[in-house]
């Protein structure tokens, strides 16, 4: 489902603006696409409603990562806001266009695919994503604290 969609606290927009954020120290000429999908009610059927998309496109394609567009897909064990949430799974796509050239999930750790990225993206594209599991630990939590 869009991550637009899913900015309904105060806790889970910040959560996913700090995603947008991972993705950009990585690759800072991205720009974030917190709507990746159609708003038609065909393409919002075939959804996960417990997931968070989101969708990168570098200004030219990316020579190292193999693509113009990097879509992820955070999936949850339940609704978001339920204390009771988890992160158990980040999918993750490569595309020229409409094309996709390759795909990663954290269910075997593996790129696939035509043209994958190279080694040395793919290992801070994990790191990265490792980084995604550390954020969503407690999804529908944000720890605000004050310095006196």
């Amino acid at each position: 489902m869009n991550a637009v969609s899913h900015a309904t606290t105060l806790g889970l927009t910040s959560k996913i603006a700090h995603l947008a954020i991972l993705f950009r120290a990585e690759f800072p000429n991205a720009t974030a696409d917190l709507s990746p999908w159609l708003s038609d009610e065909q393409t919002q059927r075939l959804l996960n409603p417990n997931s968070i998309d989101l969708c990168f496109h570098f200004p030219q394609p990316h020579i190292q990562m193999n693509c113009s567009s990097v879509l992820i897909l955070t999936h949850f064990s339940q609704e978001l806001t339920l204390s009771s949430c988890e992160l158990n799974m980040v999918e993750a796509s490569g595309f020229n266009g409409t094309v996709q050239q390759w795909q990663f999930s954290t269910a075997d750790g593996e790129f696939a695919g035509n043209s994958p990225p190279q080694k040395e993206l793919q290992e801070r594209f994990r790191k990265m994503v490792s980084h995604i599991f550390e954020l969503f630990q407690r999804p529908n939590y944000l720890k605000i604290t004050t310095e006196q």
